[in-house]
Order: C-alpha cells, then sequence, then structure tokens
C-alpha cells in the first residue's frame, strides 16, 4: 500500500510539473486576441488636477501625483472618441482603494466604494469595465478618484474604451503569465494538499507535503489577486482583496511551517513559536479588520518588517545547518537542503527586488503603485515551488531508502541467523510488551530433543538441518502466532495472544502430527520435543518472563520424563 502510495504521488507531481510547463509556454505564445472593434488607448489629452491644482503633463501615465491620501481629489477630464462602431461600448481603468466617481457633461453615470468607505469598510482594488453610450460620442467625461485611506495610491493607471468583451478579454490576455501561474500555483496548492496524507501516514507525521501545498496555494492567491484577476473572473472586488491580504500575511508563516517540518529539536521550537507569533497576529488582524478598529490593508508595513526578521532567521539557520552536514558525516540530506534553500533564496531575493521596485514607484515615481508589476516574484514563487517538489521527492525517496535499510538493520538484530526466527533479543522484547499491555496470552516453552546426540554423531551440518527443520515445523504449526523465536541452541518459544491463547491444547496435537509426517520422510535423524506451555492468567499480576519461566519448568519436566523413558528402554535392550 505505501509503494502504491508513493507512486501515485510520484505520477500526479510529474504531471503537475508537465503543466506547469504547458501553461508557461502558452504564456509567452505569441497569439492575437480575438477582437470584435479596436480598443483605444486615451493616452493624452488629459487635463488633471489634484485637490484643484493642475498639473501640466496630459498623460495620466506620465504625471507625477504623489502619494494620494485618505480625501484626496484626482480628477480626471478628457473627450471621449467616435462610440459608434462599438455595440456596447466601455471605458476601463485600474483603481487602488479609491472611491470612483464617473460623469459625462457633468450627469453621475457610476459610483463605486462610496458605501464601503462610510460604512468603515475598505474601499477594493478595481478594474472598473464602466458602460458608456454610443450617443457619449464626443462628449465631456470625468474621472473622480478620492482616497479612501492613508497613501491609498499612487500614480495613474492606463485608460482604454473599447466593446465591454474586449476588454475583458485584453485584461485577461496581457495578463495571462500572472493568470496561468496563479491558477497553477492554486490548482497545484490543492493537489498537495490531498496528496498530504500519505506522508502524515507512512513518514511520522512529517508535513512538508502539507506545507508545500499551502505555500503554492497562497502565492498562487497572492498573484492573482494582486493584479485584480479574481475579481475579473468572478467580479467580487471585496474577495479579491481579502484573497490578497490573507495570502501576503500567510506565505512567510506557511514557509515557517515547513522549516517546522524540516528542523528538529531547538531549531524546530524557534520555527514553531515565530509560525505560532505569526498565526497570533494574523487571527489579531482579521478580529481588528471585522470590529472596523483598524483596517486589514493597514498592517501591510508591520508584516514586511516581520517577514524580512523572520526571513533573515530563516536563513541562517538553514545555512548553518548546510555547513554542519558539509563538516560532518550526515550528507545524505544535504541535495534536499540545498535545493530547497536554493528555491527560498531566489524568491526571497526576487520578492525583495519588486518590494524595492514596489516602493521606489509608490513614493518617487510616476509610475505609482497602479502601476507596479510583481513578475519577478511571480518568477520566483514558481522556481520555490519547484524546488520544493525536487527537494520534496528527494527527500522522499531517500527517506523510503533510509527506512529500507533500518528495517533491514532491525531485521538483522532481532532475527536468528540460521533460522530466521525472532532471536531472543526480540523474544525478552516482545515479553517486555506483554508485560505492559497486561493481556491474555500464552507462552510455549519448547525443547528440541537429541540436538547433541546428532551433532556428536553425525556433525554440525546436519545438526543445523534438525535446527532449521524444526523452525519450519513450528512455523506450519504455529502460524498464526504472534511470535516465533529462538532463545538459543535447542531452546524455542512460541507466544500467542487473545483467542490464539485458548487453543494451545489442540495446537500441540497438531504438532505432534506434523513432527510424525516429517520423521516418515527423514533418513538421517528423527525429529522429537519436550514443550510446556503456561497461560497469563496462571501468574496473576505476574510479568511475561515469569509465565515464560512456568512454561519453561513443565518443559523441563517433560524432557526429564523423556530422558528416564530413554534410560529405562536402555536398561530393557
Amino acid at each position: 500500500m505505501k509503494y502504491k502510495y508513493e507512486r501515485n504521488i510520484f505520477v500526479a507531481l510529474v504531471f503537475a510539473v508537465l503543466f506547469g510547463v504547458l501553461i508557461l509556454l502558452g504564456s509567452f505564445s505569441k497569439i492575437a486576441a480575438p477582437f470584435k472593434a479596436p480598443i483605444i488607448a486615451l493616452d493624452n489629452n488629459w487635463q488633471i488636477s489634484l485637490n484643484g491644482n493642475t498639473f501640466d503633463s496630459h498623460n495620466p501615465q506620465s504625471t507625477k501625483i504623489g502619494v494620494i491620501n485618505e480625501g484626496d481629489v484626482v480628477d480626471m477630464i478628457t473627450t471621449l472618441p467616435d462610440l459608434s462602431d462599438y455595440t456596447a461600448p466601455c471605458i476601463a481603468f485600474y483603481a487602488i482603494h479609491s472611491i470612483i466617481e464617473v460623469y459625462v457633461d457633468d450627469e453621475l453615470i457610476y459610483s463605486f466604494g462610496k458605501d464601503a468607505y462610510e460604512s468603515g469598510q475598505t474601499v477594493p482594488k478595481l478594474h472598473p469595465a464602466v458602460a458608456l453610450k454610443r450617443e457619449y460620442s464626443g462628449k465631456t467625461i470625468k474621472i473622480t478618484l478620492i482616497g479612501s485611506k492613508a497613501s491609498a495610491f499612487s500614480g495613474l493607471s492606463d485608460f482604454f474604451v473599447g466593446e465591454r468583451s474586449d476588454v475583458f478579454i485584453a485584461g485577461i490576455f496581457v495578463r495571462r503569465f500572472s493568470l496561468l501561474s496563479g491558477i497553477f500555483l492554486i490548482s497545484l496548492g490543492f493537489l498537495l494538499i490531498i496528496l498530504s496524507p500519505y506522508l502524515l501516514f507512512y513518514h511520522n507525521n512529517d508535513f512538508r507535503l502539507f506545507f508545500s501545498g499551502f505555500i503554492s496555494l497562497m502565492l498562487g492567491f497572492y498573484i492573482m489577486s494582486y493584479y485584480g484577476l479574481i475579481n475579473i473572473l468572478i467580479g467580487k472586488p471585496g474577495i479579491n482583496t481579502i484573497c490578497e491580504y490573507v495570502s501576503l500575511y500567510n506565505i512567510p508563516t506557511c514557509i515557517l511551517g515547513y522549516l517546522m517540518s524540516v528542523f528538529s529539536g531547538k531549531k524546530k521550537k524557534l520555527f514553531l513559536g515565530m509560525f505560532t507569533l505569526n498565526m497570533v497576529l494574523f487571527f489579531i488582524a482579521i478580529i481588528l479588520h471585522f470590529t472596523q478598529i483598524v483596517r486589514f490593508t493597514d498592517f501591510t508595513m508591520t508584516l514586511h518588517v516581520i517577514a524580512a526578521i523572520e526571513s533573515s532567521i530563516a536563513m541562517f539557520m538553514i545555512s548553518k545547518r548546510l555547513i554542519g552536514k558539509k563538516v560532518s558525516s550526515d550528507k545524505k540530506m544535504l541535495l534536499s537542503d540545498t535545493i530547497f534553500l536554493l528555491g527560498l533564496s531566489i524568491f526571497m531575493i526576487a520578492a525583495l527586488v519588486d518590494i524595492i521596485i514596489y516602493n521606489y514607484n509608490k513614493y518617487y515615481s510616476a509610475k505609482g503603485e497602479t502601476n507596479s508589476e510583481i513578475t519577478l516574484t511571480t518568477i520566483g514563487a514558481l522556481i520555490f515551488v519547484s524546488c520544493l517538489l525536487i527537494s520534496y521527492l528527494y527527500y522522499n525517496i531517500y527517506s523510503s531508502n533510509f527506512d529500507t535499510l533500518q528495517s533491514h538493520i532491525v531485521n538483522l538484530a532481532y532475527t536468528d541467523a540460521l533460522t530466521g526466527l525472532a532471536n531472543r533479543a526480540r523474544c525478552e522484547q516482545v515479553m517486555a510488551m506483554l508485560s505492559e499491555d497486561r493481556g491474555t496470552y500464552t507462552i510455549v516453552s519448547l525443547d528440541l530433543n537429541r540436538l547433541k546426540q546428532v551433532n556428536d554423531s553425525l556433525g554440525h551440518h546436519e545438526g543445523d538441518r534438525l535446527i532449521v527443520g524444526f523452525a519450519t515445523i513450528l512455523s506450519e504449526c504455529f502460524w498464526d502466532a504472534n511470535l516465533i523465536g529462538r532463545m538459543g541452541g535447542d531452546e524455542f518459544i512460541v507466544v500467542m495472544t487473545d483467542e490464539h491463547a485458548l487453543n494451545c491444547t489442540k495446537r500441540i496435537h497438531e504438532l505432534y502430527n506434523i513432527i510424525t509426517e516429517w520423521n516418515s520422510k527423514e533418513q538421517a535423524f528423527q525429529y522429537s520435543t519436550s514443550y510446556g506451555y503456561a497461560y497469563s492468567y496462571e501468574v496473576p499480576n505476574g510479568l511475561a518472563n515469569e509465565v515464560y519461566m512456568l512454561a519453561d519448568s513443565r518443559m523441563y519436566e517433560m524432557k526429564k520424563e523423556h530422558r528416564n523413558n530413554a534410560g529405562k528402554e536402555t536398561e530393557n535392550a
């Protein structure tokens, strides 16, 4: 069953990687989008003002409006082009945490965010496609953006006029790399989470696959929601905002969870502490947000600081672990950890570069936050998740080999080399377990008769054959016993528990029948045994070793009778 699950996981991951390669090829392929009518970019002839102060620039993207805070008003006025060729024309743009009002010749035709702002809620990011009428051709359109919070946004987006369906397709098409990457990471995340019970069952409650799935899931949701793609797909800007900040807050937490699964001892406790801290802060942020004390979006800077500190600690701990393995003999997992560190480093560097660019754009560039991309973070996320999978597969292969080796070593330590039965150490271990469980059991002590006689007369080779043959007889007779072992020399033991312990007399009769059958075929010697058995209830509150001693004493009584009978036969002869 274990190997079946391993094969299924390997096949599933291979298909996931192939799917990822296919969607990435699709992202960069040159495909022309089928538009019904031209999409017009309104990139000039705008009158742009901030709180009544007009800018000299007439291009929204080149106008450095600075950081817009709560209550700041940005007005943008231009003339609409000819709309007669469109069936359902619209004007599309991008707004971040802004109250939006759109006027045509001073008539309000669209409004968004005012109700959410007045009720204390977060005004979400939005890609509005404001419906226009063909008779609006040549009329004046005014778009007003009002900041809904401190540092709400900076920079102005592109403005496009086109067929409503074409604008929707264009929004998807332009961001297809981010969209496909996000879908891939989300799908892979769900797949890994579904497959994660495998490690819980077969690898000592290992949570690597589980946290790998959540890392992929959170990265996918963040990429999708950052670009507003969730809103574009389902038309729910509020859900898009929640997905963005929930995923952003929990990406570092999931990485800490993975590290918590990798490390042990004090290091594990350290990562567990940071993981717990992040979860507590996250739930505090949730409570404060929904009680409208502090908005969810106001914790971003705090998150960046905590994530930077935790990342530094994580990188230091992983590097220290790798150095320790290089100078020690424990190098088996070095490749797995190196791959993970490589992926994490690439992702962290990519994310850091994007954060630097983002803050530069927001506070110093005319592009502003509105036009900032996270392309490097997306590529870093794909590389990081790929490294996670490769690291896990290598770990799984090594772990399986180690388990097999460990099992082999255990078998060598607890198996009698000659007979393949349990050796004395294993028998004593089982008796200790029986003493702890205090259940119902029977112990049979057996002695192989005439072993010394065979060794002296026929040689030790035949004596070994006698021992091996008797071990096979015991295995045939007591096929459902909990333990069949060789205590040493010519001494053997059988342990039966629960319902099997109640039919010992019947099994002894079967044993003699099997011995008779074997003796009829054996030419060199004859099998013979002395036995004694004892039930656990015969030694109330006693240890299993005491039950064994009782069975052994009864065996010696039978052996003594056999010797006496053999002596009488000799005298009579």
